[in-house]
């Protein structure tokens, strides 16, 4: 009995934490979605890539070039530049692999629609809609005014067209210096977590001296207040709202 939890335990172990770590056997063994449920959009590309530098494939993208240049069995010859030649089995991969990527950029397409829908609902105060996305959490009048008004300010800074990716983290990020204090207002997005924030942080930077005469500035001045967002793939939900200061 006690052997056979163990062994359900190492299932699940290996299903929680299974993923593709490398393309090193992409030329005879074929995998599926399952096998690979678990990786990043940046993990995905590079095993995708991968399969060609194993060729010996010279890459005309530098990062990508210089990436392969790591891996002591990657040895292309500069001279004479291979002939990739690619079997059923790595083409086969491939095209999984690119399915996969696909359905993350869409996934990634879906949740800027949301939050495109929540910036328009908020600024006309629908109400009913706003609800759905904060879970009914702050269906109280007050409470909701107060968000808002808040999540208006926050989304007045964000300019959705220019969030950028770096690997599989995005950001959006506004630091103002009034000369008293410093406000930063940003979006952060990792994973399914959209976290939403503004808060004045600190004092001015011509503040060299910020507790002493010639300024009025207290560290009880600074404040902080964050809005924790889960996206399932489908819809954007209120998970949390936290305040400091």
């Amino acid at each position: 009995m006690k052997n056979t939890i163990l062994f359900f335990l190492l299932l699940i172990t290996i299903n929680v934490q299974a993923q593709l770590e490398d393309c090193s056997a992409c030329d005879t063994i074929t995998y599926t979605t399952k096998d690979i449920a678990k990786n990043s959009l940046y993990d995905l590309q590079l095993l995708r890539n991968e399969i060609f530098a194993r060729h010996q494939y010279i890459f005309k993208d530098e990062r990508l070039l210089e990436f392969f240049q790591e891996y002591l069995w990657y040895q292309p010859d500069y001279n004479n530049p291979a002939e990739v030649s690619l079997n059923p089995v790595e083409n086969a991969n491939i095209a999984i692999f690119k399915a996969a990527e696909g359905r993350i950029k869409k996934k990634r397409q879906r949740l800027f629609s949301e939050l495109r829908e929540l910036k328009r609902v908020l600024k006309q105060k629908d109400t009913i809609t706003i609800n759905l996305f904060m879970d009914d959490a702050l269906s109280d009048n007050e409470n909701l005014e107060g968000a808002i008004k808040e999540l208006n300010g926050i989304f007045s800074k964000i300019d959705l067209k220019d969030v950028n990716w770096y690997k599989d983290t995005a950001i959006y990020k506004v630091s103002i210096d009034n000369g008293f204090l410093v406000r930063i207002t940003d979006l952060r997005i990792n994973g399914s977590e959209v976290i939403l924030s503004t808060g004045d942080i600190k004092h001015s930077e011509i503040m060299t001296e910020p507790f002493q005469y010639g300024s009025s500035y207290y560290s009880e001045s600074e404040y902080n207040s964050t809005w924790i967002f889960r996206f399932d793939g489908e819809k954007l939900r209120l998970e949390e709202h936290m305040i400091a200061g």
